[in-house]
């Protein structure tokens, strides 16, 4: 017994020195990483997007150093050992050991909610049968995040359609654009994919358009692998991010907004800005850090749409008030 409790010891530090120097074989492979070291009362919240049907995500428990000596170092486990997994509410657990090695699960969550999850490794026979403490991991299922575009540029501005489209007369400078998101995650954790596209158009004065000055063009990219985040407000003007968990907000100016000219000649000028899924310019969606997460296992990633996708601004010119036609004096002269 003292040599079992010796050798314990011994392999427990040596484990802790391989992880702690980031030598971890194959096994748990990236990008899975250690949930928290308070196995008992842990204080990290796993988050994942609740999806229609469920979210099924997968997790890796770490063997004992003791019965399974070449884990880190090669990934191999000791046979007919067994991991015990339980989840609450309606959850749903299979060791999909086919593919996967027996320390192995995949849970599935069936509506937004907590769940309490927890694993217990057992020993085989041949090493006595014991059953191991309990390791304990908090997981929340949120809603699909939303998000949509306005703007409320007040003043003297004429809605057209409220916090959608505004019109007013003469050049302007600089409007704000606000790109809103709610999803209830911490501030930490919230970022996003999604691009900022910026159109400009003449106008006639029935709405049509006569000419395009700039096509739709991709000013700001949040692509899945940098997402818009704190640290990351891209390049638009005086761009800020404002976090307060669940709502997120992305703000920007527009370029100054002149009146362009058709032919020589003042036109009703629209600049249009809208937001849509980065990459795809014909796309209405966006993607969140959590929710690219939760698609880890299908490996395809889901986009949500905008609940508001476009916003414009039209700036027309002052009438040009033409010369005025009488009866002349020599009419009947």
């Amino acid at each position: 017994m003292r040599k079992i409790n010796i050798l314990r010891a011994v392999l427990s530090v040596a484990t802790a020195m391989l992880l702690t120097g980031g030598v971890f074989g194959q096994n748990p492979p990236a990008p899975y990483a250690l949930y928290d070291a308070n196995k008992a009362a842990p204080s990290t919240v796993d988050y994942v997007t609740f999806k229609t049907g469920g979210t099924t995500m997968g997790y890796y428990a770490l063997p004992d150093p003791v019965y399974h000596p070449n884990y880190v170092a090669t990934g191999a486990l000791t046979a007919n050992f067994v991991w015990n997994w339980t989840v609450n509410n309606g959850g749903a657990i299979t060791y999909p050991v086919a593919t996967f090695t027996a320390n192995y699960a995949q849970i599935t969550y069936p509506a937004a909610g907590n769940y309490a999850v927890t694993v217990v490794e057992q020993a085989s026979a041949a090493f006595g049968g014991c059953t191991g403490s309990t390791t304990n991991m908090n997981v929340t299922a949120i809603n699909p995040p939303t998000g949509t575009a306005s703007i409320a540029p007040g003043g003297t501005w004429q809605a057209i359609t409220p916090n959608v489209s505004y019109q007013i007369c003469s050049n302007q400078s600089a409007q704000t654009v606000t790109v809103a998101f709610n999803e209830a995650v911490p501030n930490i954790l919230a970022s996003y994919a999604f691009q900022v596209t910026e159109t400009k158009e003449l106008l006639d004065g029935t709405g049509a358009v006569i000419a395009t000055p700039q096509a739709e063009t991709v000013v700001q990219d949040f692509p899945l692998a940098t997402k818009l985040k704190g640290t990351n407000l891209g390049g638009l003007p005086s761009a800020a991010f404002n976090a307060a968990t669940p709502a997120f907000t992305f703000t920007f100016l527009t370029d100054a907004l002149d009146i362009m000219q058709n032919l020589g000649v003042d036109a009703r000028t629209r600049y249009t800005y809208r937001v849509t899924r980065t990459g795809d310019a014909a796309q209405n969606g966006f993607a969140s850090n959590i929710s690219q997460k939760s698609d880890f296992i299908s490996g395809t990633v889901n986009y949500y749409n905008f609940t508001n996708q476009t916003v414009s601004f039209i700036i027309n010119p002052a009438p040009v008030t033409g010369p005025i036609y009488y009866v002349p004096n020599n009419f009947n002269y």
